[in-house]
């Protein structure tokens, strides 16, 4: 069995949060060194607890974005936010890029197919060795 990990982009925002945590931190250090006025300590609290929530915030959607696909000789399994899919390759009927080349259809048949998407969108060296092992399996 052979497991792929189809990770997304990290979220802008965690940068800029996490930027928010370097200068709230920064605040609490002014207020540390003696001149510590209160809007210093309020002002660095404020920014750092801020910048932190929104750091854990958006790893955690990061962290659930993911796609993990595995491969045997029998068939396959698909675990994504949208749901968990399996299906043997003696079903599957066709196989289908999408134009951008970021997602997988296969199709069993005309009433039923499963989309492996790349939660970042983008036509990586995991997507294309996902492909490989599936038209190894296809026999394409």
């Amino acid at each position: 069995m052979t497991t792929y990990l189809l990770r997304p982009r990290l979220p802008r925002v965690v940068a800029l949060a996490a930027l928010l945590v370097i200068v709230g931190g920064v605040c609490l250090g002014v207020a540390l060194a003696g001149t510590g006025r209160v809007v210093w300590w309020v002002v660095g609290g404020i920014l750092a607890g801020i910048g932190l929530i929104v750091v854990l915030i958006g790893l955690v959607a990061w962290r659930r974005q993911r796609v993990w696909v595995e491969l045997d000789e029998r068939g396959y399994a698909v675990y994504s936010p949208q749901g968990e899919f399996t299906g043997d390759w003696v079903d599957v009927s066709r196989v289908a890029w999408s134009r951008g080349r970021d997602k997988i259809a296969l199709y069993h048949g005309e009433r039923r197919r499963t989309v492996i998407a790349h939660p970042a969108g983008v036509q990586d060296d995991d997507l294309m060795r996902l492909r490989q092992e599936i038209d190894l399996y296809l026999g394409a």
